[in-house]
């Protein structure tokens, strides 16, 4: 924010140049990014913390200067004599919601003309970053940037009267789909989340943020009421961000602000406009302050100065400190001190806050450099890794990049990801931008969206992998249901490109072999069932999900559909764990098996069957015969084609039996593979192929 110099040594008259200033401003955390010559004046650029919207006004800045340099600040100006209302009851005011509106102060200011400002004044306000627009405007906004309240003046005979002649000022919310247009011309269409100012007519002016254009100040004005008002911060913030619409006004309000702050609003008010329009201002102020606020008083034991400071500073200096920033210390004996917070002073709340304020008066540079050494040896050791940091750790090594999504998506973007029985969206009700108004029910559409970013940019192998949270809802009443997903995305190279090699593209059996390596990782020891089939955005014949042994869901992939094949241009594999649902998995105690000392037995049967049995299916059966030894299946082989018929194939499985103790003979091999081929006949009408 700008900041004139001559302006803050009026109100500090400190007898130095414009760089010790902006030294001194920088020393107490009023960082100040530049100081520009303008003229006989200098120009300051201050980085305003967040916490001190005391400081976004000249007279703050200046508060600071005095207590950096021990020089009282100036008196306020003088009041011009009241004129006495015209009549009782000229102008009533009410607030329908303490919450909306803590204080409103309301004075009218008769015989106003309004012209031209003078030349001082354009010049003050184009320092500033303001343009002039005439004295009754350029009023509201030397008050703004002299003390940081923002006010606001209506034309008062542009008013609607009530039913007995007054002209009404309300404090309420807004009416559902309630118009207004605003100063900058724009009609607006307002909710029950918003305040507003409005007469007997109806809205005049959106509370906090920008006047209306039918109470406009202009050339034909003579009346003014002045509004200097504190108004709740959320709701300013809110209705700024949900009209898209900024002003200095808004900027201050939602940051907070005085609760005493109005009073001196007007009397700034009052004189600069019969100083600058000739105005005579009403003897008396309205003022509706329906919960006035209480001082607060805080206490600062001296020992907590050397505790979080590291060292203590000498008898009276915390004291001096204090006393400089007007928080009228007391030593109220046992070392400790009292002080009671000013009112512009809400970000002080608590003893580290007035701990913060001795070391910014005494300089930070007295805080020692040197650390206390610490005993290693007491530190807690490092925790077990959680399944989030397991799953990096896994997927890094196999090669994957890990990405950074947002939570929110564009409405209905994950819908071809999720069950059918996911239930609806989370809707987002101030989303950031148009495209992110739903929270996500699956980790799959952003990755989808980067492999997108990256094809597009011509990066050919992509693997990526997210771990984040979804949501779903649990119902009104309810907050949502955040589980943590995992999801990985891969196209292009199925391994490493190497000139010893051909180039291999990515398939089903490497998504396979990922989603098998993280499930057996993370879960040593557990059971998990594989079948075919996954969600809607996956290929029909080219996806797989897992279950674990009591029937749960834990992750299902596979190639994406054809129809999002077209879009993205590449063979995309998508994989999606529920990492939720894997720590309630059942595990099972890894066991020591001796190696072997005699030599297995393998056979191989080519089976012929339909193209619409598993090789899960033939592995459960073959399984429910009891073996002679341990046994291993594995699908070697799948043909389709002549000889066969339509819709046949022929499967290879290979059979391995490994004995511990005793090996096996010959007819002991043979008579095992025979009640197999004939379990296999009665149960999925399978046959040997000739």
């Amino acid at each position: 924010m700008l900041f004139s110099l001559d302006w803050l040594l009026e109100l500090c008259p400190v007898e130095c140049d414009a760089q010790s200033v902006a030294s001194a401003l920088t020393a107490r955390g009023l960082t100040v990014d530049s100081v520009e010559s303008k003229g006989r004046d200098h120009l300051l650029d201050i980085d305003v913390p967040a916490n001190r919207p005391d400081c976004l006004g000249h007279l703050g800045v200046a508060r600071e200067l005095s207590a950096a340099f021990g020089v009282p600040l100036t008196a306020g100006p003088a009041v011009p004599a009241g004129a006495g209302p015209r009549g009782p009851g000229q102008v009533r005011v009410e607030i329908d919601d303490p919450s909306l509106c803590s204080r409103y102060t309301a004075r009218v200011i008769h015989k106003v003309r309004i012209g031209p400002s003078a030349d001082w004044v354009v010049r003050r306000l184009e320092s500033c970053g303001l343009r002039s627009v005439n004295n009754a405007v350029d009023v509201s906004n030397l008050v703004m940037l002299q003390l940081g309240q923002p006010i606001h003046f209506f034309d008062l005979d542009r008013l609607a009267t009530d039913d007995r002649g007054c002209r009404l000022i309300r404090v309420r919310a807004a009416r559902e789909n309630e118009i207004l247009r605003t100063l900058d011309g724009v009609e607006r269409r307002l909710d029950e989340r918003m305040a507003v100012i409005a007469d007997a007519g109806g809205a005049v002016a959106l509370a906090g943020v920008m006047g209306g254009a039918d109470s406009e100040v202009g050339p034909s004005t003579r009346s003014i009421l002045v509004e200097a008002a504190r108004f709740d911060p959320g709701t300013i913030r809110a209705t700024s961000r949900r009209l898209g619409l900024r002003s200095d006004a808004s900027f201050r309000f939602e940051r907070g602000g005085d609760p005493e702050g109005p009073p001196a609003a007007q009397q700034l008010s009052a004189h600069l406009l019969a100083e600058l329009a000739g105005g005579t201002p009403d003897s008396a102020v309205i003022d509706l302050y329906p919960a006035p606020a209480r001082p607060r008083r805080l206490e600062l034991r001296c020992p907590q100065l050397e505790r979080l400071l590291g060292f203590r500073p000498a008898a009276g200096e915390a004291l001096d400190a204090l006393d400089r920033l007007q928080l009228s210390p007391e030593d109220v004996g046992d070392d400790t001190l009292r002080v009671t917070v000013p009112s512009w002073r809400n970000d002080l709340e608590r003893e580290a806050d007035l701990v913060e304020e001795v070391a910014r008066h005494l300089g930070y540079d007295r805080i020692p450099a040197d650390v206390e050494p610490h005993d290693v040896a007491a530190l807690p050791g490092p925790s077990e890794p959680s399944l989030a940091d397991r799953s990096r750790d896994l997927l890094a090594g196999l090669g994957f990049h890990e990405a950074l999504g947002y939570s929110m998506i564009a409405s209905g973007e994950d819908e071809p990801f999720v069950a059918a029985d996911a239930g609806p969206a989370l809707n987002l009700v101030n989303p950031i931008a148009e495209h992110l108004s739903q929270l996500r029910r699956s980790i799959l559409p952003g990755l989808v969206r980067a492999v997108d970013l990256n094809l597009r940019r011509g990066a050919r192998d992509v693997r990526l992998f997210e771990v984040g949270r979804v949501f779903h809802s649990r119902g009104s009443d309810l907050g949502p249901d955040e589980t943590l997903r995992l999801g990985l995305a891969w196209c292009g190279a199925g391994e490493s490109r190497h000139w010893s090699r051909p180039d291999r593209p990515v398939d089903l059996f490497d998504i396979v072999g990922v989603g098998e390596h993280l499930l057996n990782d993370l879960v040593p020891g557990s059971h998990w069932e594989r079948a075919a089939g996954a969600r809607p955005t996956f290929h029909p014949g080219r996806s797989v999900h897992w279950r674990a042994q009591t029937g749960v869901l834990v992750a299902w992939g596979g190639a994406v559909h054809p129809r999002l094949r077209r879009e993205l241009g590449e063979d995309v594999f998508l994989l999606e764990v529920e990492l939720a649902a894997l720590a309630d998995a059942p595990t099972r105690s890894p066991r020591f098996q001796e190696l072997p000392r005699v030599p297995g037995v393998t056979r191989d049967l080519a089976l012929v069957l339909t193209s619409e049995v598993t090789f899960a299916e033939v592995e459960q059966t073959l399984r429910s015969v009891d073996p002679p030894a341990p046994v291993r299946f594995e699908a070697v082989d799948r043909y389709e084609g002549p000889p066969l018929l339509t819709g046949q194939s022929s499967l290879t499985v290979r059979i391995t039996l490994q004995p511990l103790d005793r090996t096996l003979t010959d007819s002991q091999a043979e008579s095992y593979c025979r009640a197999l081929v004939e379990r296999l006949g009665e149960r999925l009408a399978v046959r040997i192929r000739t």
